[in-house]
């Protein structure tokens, strides 16, 4: 039986990993941007601001895929057969936002990005117990470290003032649910990749989440559209930007690094979060919050490292 060429996967291509890295910064401005779509009197609700960025992301995607004429209805089989792929991830990505954008009320956006990063732990923890995954103690190392480190994180929250007014516990809690459902979208993604390309999984998510999303937000007392054109900056900003450029870029650039690379490179986002929200939102870093990030943030680094 001949050999197989030795692993593509360990080679790299150089536009591939520009692709993840140029996608995590963008996505990295979503917190940043999140948070400026919500201040002042013009400004709309924070579950309005979730809707608005799956909603023009989704129409976005849909022109793109009218451009290159490609057709991404389901089939009726899909309908009758109660598909998942159609929902399932865009039920995850609505629980997602919700939460997340939920979390910038009451926490920093270093704290959010930081402790919603942490979703890799539960999909290896999801990988280990139902798909009987090994697990090396590298990993187990870094996880035990970013449990540490996201311990310290909400340690931080407790001896300081929330720089947004809320109350910091809560925006943690909600921080870690996100990754919860972040976690249940990635291994919804990973489930239905084989049959379906990403562009098409990413539309119909967003397209889903945007449906969930509606009436949240237009029950939320704030309100649903901007009350200046200035104020719609942010929210395409969200939309286009970071939500279609974003994970757009990160969906095809992913599928030519390794899986481990891919994760390791991914946490550029948290990263530039928290670096970014320092000149544009105010919200200075804290010692025991940079201490919490640095153990996260390696420890990730290490659990990703120890499933590769």
């Amino acid at each position: 039986m001949p050999r197989r060429h030795l692993c593509p996967e360990y080679r790299a291509s150089p536009f591939h990993l520009a692709a993840v890295i140029a996608g995590a910064l963008l996505i990295a401005l979503a917190p940043v941007l999140a948070v400026l779509s919500t201040r002042g009197e013009n400004g709309v609700g924070t579950w309005d601001a979730a809707f608005w960025r799956v909603a023009i992301g989704s129409v976005a995607l849909s022109v793109l895929f009218a451009v290159q004429r490609k057709s991404i209805a389901p089939r009726r089989a899909d309908f009758r057969n109660g598909h998942a792929w159609i929902w399932l991830p865009g039920l995850a990505f609505a629980g997602d936002f919700w939460a997340w954008h939920w979390s910038f009320e009451n926490t920093s956006v270093a704290n959010s990005s930081l402790l919603c990063n942490t979703a890799t732990l539960f999909v290896a923890l999801y990988s280990w117990l139902v798909w009987k995954e090994r697990i090396s103690a590298a990993f187990v190392a870094g996880a035990v470290l970013a449990a540490g480190g996201m311990a310290t994180l909400v340690l931080s929250s407790t001896h300081r003032a929330s720089p947004v007014g809320g109350n910091p516990l809560l925006g943690d809690g909600l921080a870690l649910l996100t990754a919860v459902f972040y976690a249940v979208y990635q291994l919804s993604m990973k489930r239905f990749r084989s049959e379906h390309s990403a562009p098409v999984l990413l539309f119909w998510a967003s397209l889903v989440a945007s449906i969930v999303l509606l009436p949240l937000a237009l029950i939320h007392e704030a309100p649903f559209f901007p009350k200046s054109v200035q104020m719609w900056l942010p929210l395409l900003g969200l939309g286009i930007v970071s939500h279609f450029c974003g994970q757009g870029l990160i969906s095809w650039g992913i599928a030519g690094v390794p899986a481990s690379l891919g994760s390791v490179l991914l946490l550029v986002q948290p990263v530039g979060s928290a670096l970014l929200a320092v000149p544009i939102l105010g919200q200075a870093l804290v010692p025991w919050q940079i201490v919490g990030a640095a153990a996260c943030l390696v420890g990730l680094f290490l659990a990703v490292k120890g499933r590769g």
